[in-house]
Parts: C-alpha cells; structure tokens; sequence
C-alpha cells in the first residue's frame, strides 16, 4: 500500500514538473488565464492517474 502513495505523489510531482518547465522555458509570454487552466487540466489528469493506479494495481 505504501507503494501505491508513493506512485500516486511520483505521478503528481512529474506531471507539475512538465507544466512548470514548460512554462519557465517556453519562450513566447503565455496569459495567466491560460497558466491557470494548463495547471487545472494537469492536476485533474494527475488526479485520475494517481487515484486510477489504486484500483489497477495490486503490491
């Protein structure tokens, strides 16, 4: 089972990794409208994945 949490905050901190260098080393200016909702998609997909591993895998 710890196995399961430590996936669960190895998908969360990948998947916000993506976002932040995307968003740190992308070089035309994104609108923090857009930043918002990059990070409200991610974290809901992040979210799915990490809850969905609970149920598909078994330690």
């Amino acid at each position: 089972m710890t196995a399961n949490w430590w996936l669960a905050l190895i998908i969360m901190v990948v998947l916000n990794g993506i976002v932040a260098w995307t968003l740190l080393t992308g070089l035309e200016p994104v609108s923090r409208r857009a930043k918002k909702w990059m990070f409200i998609v991610v974290n809901g997909i992040g979210l799915v994945l990490a809850v969905s591993q609970f149920f598909w895998m078994e330690f």
